[in-house]
């Protein structure tokens, strides 16, 4: 059976979401992100970052999120949440970099602002900027459309929920109605609402 090592609150939430969609078994090894158990000399064994979520499919042993998220759809995807042309292909690929390179670490700041784990009012200030940058490029490329490329991807599991973070932290999506409405569809998925549910319990 697929392994996941992580919490339903860290990116592994992302690998879970995509495995429920795919409607595969999966066995979750419960390891918080930045915990006792993530810099054991035995998790880094298999991660030697210290970071979660990290895959186990056999002797196979993946970390990094996207290409976790890669694989799954590649290797028992069978044409779900992904692509039928190489050009709708590098289409995916380019908007989960765009997310990944220009939205990802600025989001996570303001998450870890709104958490405590991180007091620096100027790191949230540049975040922010950095979010009003770039969300203009998603929200045209959302208009009049339900996912980021034709169907919904593994690019929008991974971006809905990288965007849920500055929401969480009170950033105002008000002047980008596209992109608000796409996560709140992401995240109102029967797949998205069932890891969530996991992570109450």
């Amino acid at each position: 059976m697929l392994k996941v090592y992580g919490s339903v609150l860290s990116r592994a939430g992302m690998v879970m979401v995509t495995l429920e969609t795919l409607g595969l078994e999966y066995e979750l090894i419960s390891i918080g992100t930045r915990s006792e158990a993530s810099q054991s000399a035995e998790y880094r064994q298999i991660n030697p970052t210290g970071k979660v979520p990290t895959l186990q499919d056999g002797d196979f042993v993946l970390f990094e999120t996207q290409a976790i998220l890669y694989y799954l759809v590649r290797k028992y995807g069978e044409g779900r949440l992904w692509a039928d042309s190489p050009e709708t292909e590098a289409d995916i690929l380019r908007w989960s970099l765009f997310i990944s390179n220009q939205l990802e670490a600025c989001a996570l700041d303001m998450l870890l602002q709104f958490k405590g784990v991180l007091q620096d009012a100027s790191a949230f200030d540049k975040a922010n900027a950095t979010l009003e940058r770039f969300l203009p490029v998603l929200e045209a490329q959302l208009e009049g459309k339900e996912y980021l490329v034709g169907d919904k991807t593994i690019a929008d599991i991974h971006g809905a929920m990288v965007l849920s973070w500055p929401k969480l932290a009170g950033f105002d999506y008000a002047l980008y109605p596209n992109v608000a409405a796409w996560v709140r569809r992401i995240l109102s998925s029967p797949e998205n609402k069932k890891v969530a549910t996991a992570a109450r319990m």
